[in-house]
């Protein structure tokens, strides 16, 4: 039984996508972490230290032999890292129609983790909204219509999404990673419509990542209002989708690469809810 979108990706999709690389150009996709990283304080922090120095290897064992390594504490949803499908909920309604007090337990799910997240090698689309609207980034509260996908596509010369395609978005947010931590947390900030969602789900494709912590637009809420993520409800618990947060897209936007050859493979925690993962881009 395949795990949601990992039934569009077939062999022959990934023997066409091979084909792409024409230039042996490699970008890495993913953020290094440090203590300081931006986290959404839903998640919470990260931390690390030295847990063995080289000096406790050295009493720990006889001869010259020294090693080391550090400690980390981090939600998965930390850094770059694709949603596993028990992440988002409709009510209390998962994907597959699957009842969170069915499979929820206090290591996660005991069903739809991050154990099935699959490795994705597929044709990799840029759409670079703030460069088709000659911007280096664009408006904290922008909504990325389809009017918006269409012209960014149209001018980068690249062919509408097909079946299995992974959906990169990039809206110029991912500049702040440095240098505004706190604004690039949000909210607001900018990302796809549902409009675009759907039209995306439509097209069968197997993930949608952007360089944002959300890649779809959040808003602040009045005190009292609902809470609305309504892209993550329709492309996770309705469609199976994957979605691939917190991006560097800065190179292969640069490069105006924007159709390539890519490599998603998450690391795969049982129950987990997201998996990391640096993800490559093959120009």
């Amino acid at each position: 039984m395949f795990y949601g979108a990992a039934a569009f990706l077939s062999e022959s999709k990934t023997v066409e996508a091979l084909k792409l690389v024409k230039l042996g150009r490699v970008y890495q996709l993913g953020r290094v972490l440090t203590l300081d990283s931006p986290v959404h304080p839903f998640h919470g922090p990260l931390f690390y230290n030295t847990y063995r120095r080289v000096r406790d290897a050295l009493r720990m064992w006889r001869g010259n032999y020294g090693a080391m390594n550090i400690r980390i504490e981090l939600s998965d949803h930390t850094g770059t890292h694709i949603d596993a499908l028990n992440h988002v909920s409709i009510g209390e309604r998962l994907y597959g129609d699957k009842q969170v007090l069915e499979v929820e337990y206090e290591h996660g799910t005991k069903e739809l983790g991050a154990e099935n997240l699959p490795p994705i090698v597929t044709r990799g689309i840029l759409v670079d909204v703030a460069a088709a609207k000659g911007v280096p980034i664009l408006e904290d509260d922008y909504l990325i219509t389809l009017e918006d996908v269409r012209r960014a596509l149209e001018g980068g010369s690249v062919k509408e999404p097909s079946t299995g395609d992974a959906v990169i978005f990039r809206t110029g947010w991912g500049s702040l990673w440095e240098s505004d931590k706190k604004r690039y947390t949000g909210p607001p900030m900018p990302g796809i419509s549902i409009e675009v969602a759907k039209w995306l789900s439509q097209k069968r494709v197997s993930l949608v990542g952007g360089d944002t912590p959300s890649v779809e637009r959040i808003i602040p809420e009045p005190p009292g209002t609902p809470h609305v993520e309504p892209v993550h409800q329709h492309l996770i618990v309705e469609s199976g989708i994957f979605i691939l947060e917190n991006l560097n897209l800065e190179e292969i936007a640069r490069d105006r690469v924007y159709e390539f050859l890519f490599i998603c493979n998450p690391v795969r925690v049982l129950g987990a809810t997201a998996g990391l993962v640096n993800p490559l881009a093959l120009a």
